[in-house]
């Protein structure tokens, strides 16, 4: 995998035992159609379960799940408040700036380049790692697993995006289980090259598995702090 950013930086059957609202073999009464409720949408029931809201959680560059990618990045500070950072700072000969540390931003002021990105890059991918998730039969609206993802395609869109990379292999959870470990191995396996599964251009890291494992460990020790710390459930069992 080319990762660039390191270079340069039912159908209800009609079957007793079936769907809701309708007679069941047994003792239980089948629900009053005309009193019983349609189940909420699973996102819905999802959000319920978990007090997170993933479209809420990037809605704007103050969104809480956009300062916690600003904290793993270095440019805003626990407290939610920028960092000199946010403000510019070099990487690899080049400018970033904001709170996603946007080196493609061009001479945009760091708020003008948080609307940009946020914009541009991390709102157009919600539904793609929606629709993912739930392929992989995974709560879209998990905050870590969320977390994990926009924390990668924050630093590199292509191991987050590309094929093989985060959205291609998170079905691995479905039997891992969603908790730090597993996501920090995701991450860290997105970065493998989708043909040979060595790490062949992650130039930062001079293709070194243990550097990158300790990279992704950092960065969601951080997103952690930073949601905890906002009073998110960072594990829930949706």
């Amino acid at each position: 995998m080319l990762v660039k950013e390191f270079k340069i930086a039912g159908v209800c059957v009609l079957l007793l035992a079936g769907c809701q609202n309708k007679l069941r073999i047994g003792t239980r009464v089948a629900p009053d159609p005309r009193t019983a409720r349609p189940a909420a949408p699973q996102d819905q029931r999802n959000q319920a379960a978990s007090g997170f809201d993933l479209k809420d959680a990037i809605s704007t560059p103050k969104s809480v799940l956009i300062l916690a990618i600003g904290h793993a990045e270095g440019t805003i500070a626990l407290n939610g408040t920028p960092t000199q950072a946010y403000y510019g700072h070099g990487d690899s000969g080049l400018r970033n700036v904001g709170v996603f540390s946007c080196i493609s931003c061009g001479n945009r002021s760091p708020e003008e380049a948080d609307t940009y990105y946020l914009e541009n890059k991390i709102k157009p991918q919600r539904v793609r790692f929606e629709d993912a998730a739930r392929g992989a039969r995974l709560p879209e609206n998990h905050p870590m697993l969320a977390a994990a993802f926009f924390t990668l395609l924050t630093q590199s869109p292509l191991a987050a995006t590309d094929r093989k990379g985060f959205l291609d292999r998170m079905s691995t959870l479905k039997t891992q289980g969603i908790n730090f470990e597993s996501l920090v191995q995701l991450s860290v396996d997105s970065f493998r090259d989708p043909d040979t599964n060595t790490f062949k251009d992650v130039a930062r890291f001079n293709n070194d598995e243990s550097r990158i494992r300790e990279d992704q460990k950092r960065r969601l020790s951080k997103v952690e702090d930073f949601l905890r710390n906002r009073g998110t459930e960072l594990y829930p069992r949706l």
